[in-house]
């Protein structure tokens, strides 16, 4: 019984290996939006979105910064959603630009007290990583 369970492991193993190869291999390095939260109060409901794909983060306390990973497909421009802890009403941001490669980039998002959002975009070097 035991050498059937681990047969059947091996197999699934086997297959999963056979259909997702290529994504196992061929790890593409992936831009990095950095969200510096610098207002003086606490941003909530945090949503990220490039090239259709959202990506959400429940709490950013104030002069916190947080790091997300993400990869794009096509050439997408950026879009940030947010609302304060302390304030009714939501806040937008849309602009910069993610590019699908060669190049990857880390983009800084740095949210002032105002709500207002500089933008700016490092190229990254070095050995690709997966942030």
């Amino acid at each position: 019984m035991k050498k059937l369970i681990f047969l059947i492991l091996v197999a699934v193993a086997a297959w999963y290996g056979w259909k997702h190869y290529p994504e196992l291999m061929n790890r593409a390095p992936s831009n990095v939006l950095v969200i510096q939260n610098q207002t003086g109060r606490t941003m909530t409901r945090i949503r990220f979105t490039a090239d259709g794909q959202s990506q959400a983060r429940e709490e950013l306390a104030d002069g916190a910064e947080v790091s997300i990973p993400f990869k794009v497909a096509n050439d997408s421009d950026l879009q940030l959603v947010w609302e304060w802890k302390e304030q009714m009403g939501e806040k937008s941001w849309r602009g910069g630009l993610a590019s699908r490669g060669p190049v990857v980039a880390r983009h800084i998002l740095t949210i002032d007290s105002d709500g207002q959002v500089m933008y700016r975009a490092e190229a990254k070097t070095g050995t690709p990583q997966s942030n």
